[in-house]
């Protein structure tokens, strides 16, 4: 399901009326999951669009203001919202219960996300698929664009080739939603045969489903997560455990879990010659690297 974020986002907000306001917390829970929150605070510092999209009407919890992404800052949403007719007082606002705004019209798109991800769990296959290569991916991120490099070699790990793709993102940083985010990036970049080593989980995740398995699904690729930190699960003598089944291996500081078409077993076998190689940090240098460059030479700007 492709959803940009960030539309349904400042959709909401524009529904804010003149006079009221809202919390981001509301803004959230209207995209479906309060875990937002401070997503929320993110894309209204990026507005596009200030004079249509009017981030100025949304407020802290308690009523207090908030931040403002404008030259004069909380000085200039005090005179925006007293403009239209808000009451402010001590830096909080008048009524705050009475006029605060949450009857939003809603598709509830992180919801719907949740539901998706349950369908495409369903698909996850840890039986051995067998490949001639293996890429080893990492991301970077400037503003909204994505730098995905890829490190390719063969099964000796010899290096056969490497590159930088550069895409859009229209999916903010949620917790536990970056399949959304880096996935569908990633995903857009993969165009061979071959074993996809990510920087992130695969089943070794809350639901079951990290960046690893979402991508490996999707694209029906064998895929490996090799992470350094671990969201869940519990480790007994090298062996990571949640719900009590075994999903993953810790191996010095990095936790490996499979991700889609890869046993257990090969996946510790694998994971070991993988963190050896160094491929893995190849991959994050490059998709540095190329970042840094980008955006000394643009000036941080979109990608066309």
């Amino acid at each position: 399901m492709e959803i940009n974020l960030y539309n349904e986002f400042y959709s909401l907000v524009k529904q804010i009326p003149k006079g009221r306001v809202t919390t981001y917390g509301d803004l959230a829970l209207a995209l479906g999951d309060i875990v937002a929150s401070r997503a929320v605070g993110k894309m209204l510092s990026e507005n596009p669009e200030p004079m249509e999209i009017p981030c100025h009407r949304v407020v802290m919890s308690d009523g207090s203001l908030g931040g403002f992404t404008h030259p004069e800052g909380i000085i200039k949403k005090i005179e925006i919202l007293r403009n239209e007719g808000v009451e402010i007082i001590n830096g909080k606002i008048k009524d705050f219960a009475k006029i605060r705004f949450n009857d939003f019209k809603s598709n509830y798109p992180l919801k719907k996300l949740r539901e998706e991800e349950e369908n495409i769990k369903k698909k996850i296959s840890l039986n051995d698929r067998d490949f001639d290569k293996i890429v080893a991916i990492d991301v970077s991120y400037e503003g909204r664009n994505a730098f995905i490099s890829s490190i390719v070699v063969d099964k000796n790990f010899s290096l056969l080739k490497k590159y930088v793709k550069i895409t859009n993102v229209d999916f903010p940083y949620i917790p536990t939603y970056l399949s959304y985010r880096e996935g569908r990036a990633i995903i857009r970049t993969i165009d061979e045969e071959a074993l996809y080593v990510l920087d992130g989980q695969g089943i070794l995740h809350p639901r079951g489903i990290g960046l690893a398995t979402y991508v490996g699904i999707l694209k029906n690729v064998p895929s490996l997560g090799i992470a350094k930190s671990r969201l869940v699960g519990e480790i007994i003598e090298g062996r990571i455990y949640l719900n009590g089944l075994q999903v993953g291996w810790k191996i010095g500081k990095y936790h490996i879990s499979p991700g889609n078409l890869i046993s257990l077993e090969k996946s510790m076998e694998l994971g070991k010659d993988i963190i050896k190689s160094g491929i893995l940090n190849m991959a994050h240098n490059l998709a540095t690297r190329s970042r840094n460059q980008y955006s000394s030479s643009n000036n941080g700007g979109p990608f066309p």
